[in-house]
């Protein structure tokens, strides 16, 4: 029996793990390699998605993202491939939303206007900072000319009308950032009058480069006070300039959302391929969801064999969706959907999030309506919290 998602159309997410360099803060499904096996990784992509669509319905593909790594070093030759094949087999939407990440100083393999002649539409480039010094202290490769030369290049192509829509993340909170240099690095990005941002605050994840240099003192932890006043600031900044906020990191102006990763909040049914993929599909009783190896040998490796190249795959039981949704939901400024989260867990489970969030709502940052339930936008600094007290 096929499968088809919950929503009407497919989404599908494409990892590609390779990098120039690892950052000191990344924790991904990353690797460094001397020689990227562009084309053997191509074969093996084509090859998991076909093992993988077997039993799925083919539907129009609505969203497709190529992350990462850094998949602008793939080439465009291999990524129009990975398009016409989920073509072929579900349609490409008219007007569809089709991603790919890059980052400044990692497209010599091919340049941006390359991508969207084989069918790219929106790119989202990894600037992080406008400053060579902070730059350099987050391990990054390209300095600020060359990013400020790839949002020059995005500013091009949206105002031919090449690209759909396009973004760039910056991070919040890294060593030397105070507020000015953080609206400073705002600024520089406006500039280029791109409709979305994402702003991460920086994390220090256990075993990373950055990790190590903490634990060793040779550098300071990010100031947790000082990253939750940003949080508060910068939404007032990019609403003057006709971004607001959607999500907690993430902010657009109408009609630029990532759809993409609204499918992922909204807990809809993915497709995902590649090393350290993870997609979410429906199952035969309910949701399930699968995470590919991390390691590319051991992805490899499976795929010769005609095996998926999975390290686990569970089936969603209804409390842990639940408990998953509002993690993800309570992210939007929108909320919590409870009339989508009712078709999804019951009405009775849904029920009950409500008449807890109307208990709450009397000494808490929360808004409840008959359609939704959602934080205050000041009390997104303590998402977690919030979370974990509706999730009890």
């Amino acid at each position: 029996m096929s499968r088809a998602p919950k929503q009407e159309n497919w989404s599908v997410y494409i990892h590609f793990p390779w990098c120039l360099k690892r950052c000191a803060y990344c924790d991904f499904a990353t690797a460094v390699a001397a020689e990227i096996p562009r084309q053997q990784y191509l074969d093996g992509i084509l090859r998991e998605l076909q093992m993988r669509t077997v039993d799925l319905e083919p539907r129009p593909i609505s969203t497709v993202f190529f992350g990462g790594g850094t998949p602008s070093l793939w080439g465009a030759q291999p990524i129009g491939a990975v398009l016409d094949w989920l073509d072929r087999w579900g349609g490409l939407q008219q007007g569809g939303e089709f991603t790919i990440e890059a980052n400044p100083g990692a497209l010599e393999h091919a340049p941006l206007a390359d991508y969207v002649a084989v069918g790219i539409n929106r790119i989202s480039v990894g600037i992080q900072a406008l400053d060579d010094r902070r730059l350099q202290r987050l391990d990054r490769l390209h300095d600020a000319a060359t990013a400020r030369a790839s949002l020059a290049e995005l500013q091009r192509l949206l105002g031919q009308g090449q690209l759909q829509s396009a973004s760039a993340d910056l991070l919040f909170g890294a060593p030397g950032q105070g507020m000015a240099e953080l609206k400073s690095d705002l600024d520089g990005v406006l500039a280029y009058d791109l409709p979305h941002l994402s702003l991460y605050s920086l994390t220090v994840e256990e075993g990373t480069p950055l990790a190590k240099r903490v634990v060793k003192g040779l550098q300071s932890p990010p100031d947790d006070d000082l990253q939750a006043d940003m949080l508060e600031q910068v939404p007032l900044w990019l609403a003057e300039r006709g971004l607001h906020r959607y999500e907690v990191s993430n902010f657009a102006r109408d009609q630029h959302q990532s759809r993409h990763n609204l499918c992922y909040w909204h807990g809809g049914h993915w497709l995902a391929a590649g090393v350290g993929a993870h997609g979410h599909l429906p199952g035969l009783r309910g949701d399930l969801r699968y995470g590919n190896h991390r390691d590319h040998r051991r992805w490899f490796a499976a795929i010769e064999t005609g095996q998926l190249p999975e390290v686990f795959r569970e089936d969603i039981d209804g409390p842990t969706l639940l408990t998953e949704r509002i993690l993800t939901e309570l992210r939007l400024s929108e909320g919590i959907d409870l009339e989508r989260l009712a078709r999804d867990v019951g009405p009775v489970a849904a029920g009950k999030l409500r008449q807890r969030g109307l208990r709450l709502a009397a000494h808490a940052p929360l808004t409840v309506t008959a359609r939704h339930l959602r934080l205050m936008p000041h009390a997104f600094a303590q998402l977690d919290h919030w979370v974990r007290q509706l999730a009890q």
